[in-house]
């Protein structure tokens, strides 16, 4: 039992009677006179003479005559929990600024006052009661309740009462009818039970606890209790080729407008079965809650308040934000209003063994918290789940659909938000700064395709990259000397590159929105709204002048044309991918390595290395950058024998070793992340000659340099300014073969870092 005075006054209103007599008790008749006296002075008791019963079968939910609720209370006690008289002119007193601290006290309406303050315990499971009074913080601060409350206040009261009464007399503290609710909504979740399973563990769990304890019976009264913490979702059906979404003005079709294929599934019962849906999660009343919480409020307001000490280790420090909170100063004006980025990238949720299934979950998280929150898991959103098991491919725009019209409003209107943090009510507005995935996924988002020799969405058509005769694919070498400086040395080389060649052209442009508009306009780009998620037709122009297949659905954001940095690369996955290469290359993997014959064959048509080149029969000599049996086996058992790290930081990597293929295996995204940040630096120095050491040593110093968690403009600077060098020099020492888009992209990613802000 909580420690308030209010519970230990009114202990009288669940000792009715006496167990060793079966007898009314004294107690509960004199405490009952107190409760008559204050049910008739309400004003509907004075005026006539009715007043809401809260027995325990009529639980304050009707106006019965006050004659008959005494008797009901006489003969049936009172509800369980009713220890605030909320319906009866009692008001739970507290303030923003104490919430989730304890009670203030309770007064009543004649002026009495019943409790002192109190500190009450601290629930362990799930904090639910610090959860709920977060949650509704303008409940939390009115004054009497006179009248009947509105239906937000009623819930918010109902959770509160849940999440404060134990389950039952003499329980563990944090035992309450609530945090068993939501604890086996939890395990529902994670075994897949059956709603009739549920009924049947919620029943049994009701039957071998004490009697009269509050526990949901049901999977009914479990929904119907943590509803109120009002996280809704929607159930939108989806065309089955995924052309559109049946939402809004197309709720009520039951054909695809565009291929005219059947909405639902041909049944003999009641219910018509779509042939596919996808989950919609809003986000604005997350956003509120953040508001509404004492731990986040402040915090929201951090990316205004810190001040710049000249280390760019925040969003908000960096030229993107800056530039926006510029081009709209009415919107960031007030700091409170969010900034957000999406991310999303396809997995199988039924693991590698299991059947073929591509889920693709959005992700939406607010930039307004400061570093050490920004990323932790409970701020990233889910915001959209797309069904498989098909991968949705250019028809991502569809499902995006109501998110994007819940950003437009935020955008345009905002919410009504409660600061808990300055006791004050706003509204809240957000915007969309940028997008973050992998490379596929960013075609999918951005509408540019992200294969073919324009598969660059920085350098589009003004890329040097070429197709090569014998690999049959597009490659980027030799793409990077036009970054270097006008007079470096690397430009009039006609040796170590493309032979015969020399660079005098300066690096590529920056196109800003307007001119992407203007674009999209010129070679008639549409939306998915126009065609359908399956209607793209091939553009004029298409892989050839540009590589653009749709204007994506963010282009209906006002605000959008205005950005710097509408999408991100994803700097793990270029990372992982150039690391693959390099090491298998390297370890000269068959199938993996980018030596080849058909690289052999290249090399001669495009560079002056007779050393590398093969005979007539197809063989060559061993390049420089390749391992020898010998120092595989040396560098496989420094591996395993003398690579150390602290518990956690990273797999074992002595367990990643294949002796027999040669190569290393079952390598996770951080594994590879770690060996080209930490060991790359040294691990090939008395493996490799110096210069196709130090060309590899100078990839992985870049990317540890680049993750780091703050920046300064200088270091930017230099990052911006050594990447072209240190590619080249990959380029000297490599074959074209091994250049595919993602050794090309990490030109990109300083000048991605100056504009957006720290990696992580």
């Amino acid at each position: 039992m909580t420690s308030h005075p209010i519970y230990a006054a009114r202990e009288w209103m669940y000792k009715r009677v006496d167990e060793n007599t079966g007898e009314i008790t004294e107690e509960f008749k004199a405490g009952l006179r107190q409760f008559m006296e204050v049910i008739t002075n309400q004003p509907l008791g004075r005026e006539q003479g009715i007043g809401t019963c809260p027995c325990f079968k009529c639980r304050n939910e009707k106006f019965i005559k006050i004659e008959i609720v005494c008797r009901h209370l006489y003969n049936r006690g009172f509800t369980p929990g009713y220890y605030i008289w909320l319906s009866h002119g009692e008001d739970y007193v507290d303030r923003p600024g104490n919430i989730g601290r304890g009670r203030r006290g309770v007064e009543i309406n004649n002026g009495r006052y019943v409790g002192e303050s109190s500190r009450r315990p601290i629930i362990d499971e799930n904090n639910i009661d610090r959860m709920i009074r977060e949650a509704f913080p303008e409940n939390v601060e009115s004054s009497n309740v006179v009248e009947e409350p509105n239906p937000d206040s009623r819930r918010f009261f109902e959770m509160l009462d849940a999440a404060n009464h134990p389950i039952y007399e003499g329980c563990k503290v944090g035992h309450s009818p609530l945090s068993a609710a939501t604890r086996m909504m939890g395990i529902k979740t994670d075994f897949n039970l059956s709603e009739d399973c549920v009924d049947a563990i919620a029943d049994f769990f009701c039957d071998y606890l004490p009697e009269d304890n509050l526990a949901p019976h049901s999977y009914y009264a479990i929904q119907k209790l943590v509803s109120g913490l009002g996280l809704p979702y929607q159930m939108i059906d989806v065309c089955r080729d995924n052309c559109m979404i049946f939402w809004r003005e197309d709720e009520n079709l039951e054909f695809c407008r565009f291929c005219g294929k059947e909405r639902f599934q041909v049944s003999n019962g009641r219910t018509r079965i779509p042939y596919q849906r996808m989950w919609y999660l809003p986000i604005t009343d997350r956003l509120k809650r953040l508001y509404q919480s004492d731990r986040t409020a402040a915090g929201m307001r951090w990316h205004g308040e810190h001040q710049f000490n000249g280390d760019i280790s925040h969003p908000s420090d960096a030229e993107v934000w800056k530039h926006f909170q510029y081009k709209y100063p009415d919107f960031a004006r007030e700091m409170r209003n969010v900034y957000l980025g999406l991310c999303t990238d396809g997995f199988n949720p039924f693991g590698k063994g299991g059947r073929k299934y591509s889920l693709w979950p959005v992700i939406v998280t607010p930039y307004n918290l400061p570093p050490a929150l920004c990323m932790k898991r409970e701020f990233l959103f889910l915001a959209i789940l797309v069904p498989g098991p098909n991968h949705p491919r250019r028809a991502l725009d569809v499902f995006l659909k109501p998110l994007i019209s819940e950003l437009q409003m935020l955008w345009h209107e905002g919410v009504r938000v409660y600061d808990v943090s300055l006791k004050n009510n706003f509204t809240m507005r957000a915007v969309l700064m940028w997008t973050i995935s992998d490379f596929p996924a960013y075609g999918m988002l951005s509408g540019w395709t992200t294969h073919g020799r324009l598969a660059c969405p920085h350098c589009q058509d003004n890329t040097d990259a070429f197709w090569l005769t014998h690999g049959r694919k597009s490659s980027w070498f030799d793409c990077h000397r036009r970054f270097l400086g006008s007079n470096h040395v690397y430009r009039r080389n006609k040796r170590s590159f493309r032979k015969n060649k020399v660079v005098r052209d300066g690096p590529p442009p920056v196109y800003d929105g307007n001119y992407l508009l203007q674009l999209f306009s010129d070679f008639y780009v549409v939306e998915t709204a126009q065609c359908g998620g399956n209607g793209h037709d091939r553009v004029d122009g298409y892989g050839e002048q540009h590589n653009w297949h749709k204007k994506n659905i963010f282009w209906e954001l006002p605000y959008w044309k205005d950005q710097l940095l509408r999408h991100n690369l994803d700097v793990m996955h270029i990372e992982k991918n150039f690391f693959e290469n390099i090491i298998n290359t390297v370890l000269n993997v068959q199938g993996k390595t980018k030596d080849n014959l058909k690289s052999r064959l290249d090399l001669v048509d495009i560079c002056h290395r007779p050393h590398q080149h093969v005979d007539e029969l197809g063989r060559g000599p061993v390049p420089e950058f390749r391992l020898h049996p010998a120092q595989k086996s040396a560098f496989f058992d420094w591996i395993q024998s003398s690579v150390k790290f602290s518990d956690g930081y990273v797999s074992y990597l002595g367990n990643c070793v294949d002796d027999t293929s040669g190569r290393l295996c079952g390598l996770k995204s951080h594994d590879c992340h770690v060996i080209m940040e930490r060991l790359f630096p040294f691990a090939f120095t008395e493996l490799l000659p110096r210069e196709v050491h130090k060309a590899i040593a100078d990839v992985g110093a870049f990317f540890r340099d680049l993750c780091s968690r703050s920046f300064t403009e200088g270091g930017l600077q230099t990052l911006d300014a050594n990447i072209p060098l240190i590619l080249c020099n990959i380029e000297k020492n490599f074959p074209p073969s091994f250049f595919d888009v993602m050794e090309h992209l990490p030109i990109h990613l300083p000048r991605e870092a100056r504009l957006g802000g720290p990696v992580q």
